[in-house]
């Protein structure tokens, strides 16, 4: 039997629903008790743009225009939660995005599942392999390689990597953010490495639905926006288990590191 039942209305987790134009179009009771304070107009018919802040607001922009999954955490008086964006669909037709908003235990637990060895047959499991490393000097690409460099929000590629990546791969000048040629650019020089962090999610999730690509990392942030590999490196934990992204040798030691010492 059919039922028409909402079972995401009364969900412990803020879910918004706009346009592809960016007009909002439904709040769950979540959502309107986050983002609706006493008093407040309801926003419905709004455009999602005017309610977000920079860098925000530049990036909600981008989705709308180039829809695609967009996943990270933040962390706001003192509660931390988990943001997902994805687009949605229409009789197959991109009609928007909604975003799902929930509260996240500041620690909790990451399960990696790996297969059982096979020691019914007596064969010895098989060792993690190696994660693959972003090559020490780029010079030329594959077709399906994507170049991925440190960029600024307004595209001006004029030095480091960016300006590799502009003369050579394709980088689009006044395109700061996202995949353009075979070059996929990291703003890194609006903020500290918590601004860097989102952008880095953004990228991470775009790889995940190309995996028909290989996407090179280069040293992010380690160069004219004068940041380390132990800051940077981090933001990359994720990607350690993606395989079409490589990432330099020294982020790779620095993840590895880490997980030592977690151990």
């Amino acid at each position: 039997m059919k039922s028409n039942k909402n079972y995401i209305e009364e969900a412990d987790f803020a879910v918004t629903v706009c346009k592809k134009d960016g007009e909002i179009v439904y709040m769950n009771q979540k959502s309107r008790k986050t983002f609706l304070k006493p008093g407040m107009p309801d926003i419905i018919g709004k455009n999602v743009l005017d309610c977000h802040p920079e860098p925000a607001k530049t990036l909600l922009a981008d989705l709308l225009v180039h829809p695609r999954n967009n996943a990270y955490t933040i962390e706001k008086n003192g509660v931390k939660k988990l943001i997902f964006q994805t687009p949605w669909y229409d009789k197959g037709e991109y009609a928007g995005f909604m975003e799902l908003s929930m509260e996240i235990p500041f620690q909790m637990p990451h399960k990696v599942r790996t297969p059982a060895p096979a020691a019914d047959k007596g064969e010895k499991a098989a060792k993690p392999r190696s994660k693959r490393c972003t090559p020490n000097s780029i010079f030329e690409l594959k077709p399906n390689e994507v170049f991925v460099f440190g960029s600024n929000l307004r595209g001006a590629h004029g030095g480091g990597a960016a300006r590799t990546a502009y003369e050579k791969f394709g980088a689009v000048w006044g395109e700061g953010v996202g995949h353009f040629g075979q070059t996929y650019a990291i703003p890194t020089m609006q903020g500290g490495v918590e601004t860097i962090k989102p952008y880095v999610d953004q990228f991470i999730a775009y790889a995940m639905q190309h995996p028909e690509l290989t996407f090179l990392v280069t040293r992010i942030g380690c160069g004219i926006a004068g940041f380390t590999d132990k800051e940077i490196a981090p933001l990359f934990k994720v990607a350690m288990l993606v395989d079409n992204i490589l990432l330099p040798g020294s982020f790779v030691k620095v993840l590895e590191q880490q997980e030592q010492k977690s151990k």
